[in-house]
């Protein structure tokens, strides 16, 4: 089952749950993008990363009238940056050329958000579940994919904190504009002594979402 279908039926699912509620809730989609980087070793400075992006399904429950627990589903990737050099038989540099590393993640934050009152602004935290599914290299890399990609353990958790804004589009519908960031807690370094220690993954995201209430 590809990750577009894992989506489909999420969002599907939560329709269902809140279509059966009252209006304490709120469904949505959302996108963005993301600029990941890691940490927890002496070699973690010389990683280079770019921007990613991502894209999900949310829900929202709202407990009281400004604090409401929310969730997403979102699929991600995050992007690093290869680059080889070439030198010739005198040793002097001849080229280079720079390829993408990508790792593909389900992301799945649990946060509490409190709206101020009055205003428009929002802030929200709590935990983030990573589940790492695929990890690929650029196609045109000259060199087997299998010994190119490095090792990371499939799951990671960390805390997430955000804060944002909402706009009304009507009384039912707004969109949020969101900057968060997930700092990931736990080593997902899956060789420790190619890395001298722990890798922890850090990853600062601008999101854009559209929510319904039901």
């Amino acid at each position: 089952m590809n990750k577009m279908n894992v989506l489909f039926i999420t969002l599907g699912l939560m329709c269902s749950i809140a279509l059966t509620a009252q209006n304490d809730f709120k469904i949505g989609i959302n996108a963005g993008i993301n600029y990941p980087d890691i940490r927890g070793n002496e070699y973690a400075k010389y990683n280079n990363f770019k921007l990613g992006y991502l894209f999900g399904v949310s829900l929202e429950y709202y407990l009281k009238e400004n604090l409401s627990l929310k969730t997403n589903i979102n699929y991600e990737s995050k992007i690093k940056k290869i680059q080889l050099i070439y030198f010739n038989n005198q040793a002097q540099q001849t080229g280079k050329e720079n390829f993408n590393q990508i790792y593909e993640y389900i992301n799945i934050p649990i946060l509490l958000k409190y709206e101020f009152g009055g205003s428009k602004f929002f802030v929200n935290g709590g935990p983030f579940f990573n589940y790492l599914f695929n990890t690929k290299i650029s196609s045109e890399y000259p060199y087997d994919d299998s010994d190119s990609v490095a090792e990371q353990k499939d799951f990671d958790f960390g805390l997430s904190l955000g804060i944002g804004t909402n706009i009304s589009l009507n009384e039912r519908n707004d969109l949020t504009i969101e900057i968060r960031n997930d700092l990931g807690l736990i080593d997902t370094g899956n060789v420790p002594h190619h890395v001298d220690g722990t890798l922890k993954t850090n990853a600062i995201k601008l999101i854009l979402g559209w929510n319904l209430g039901v």
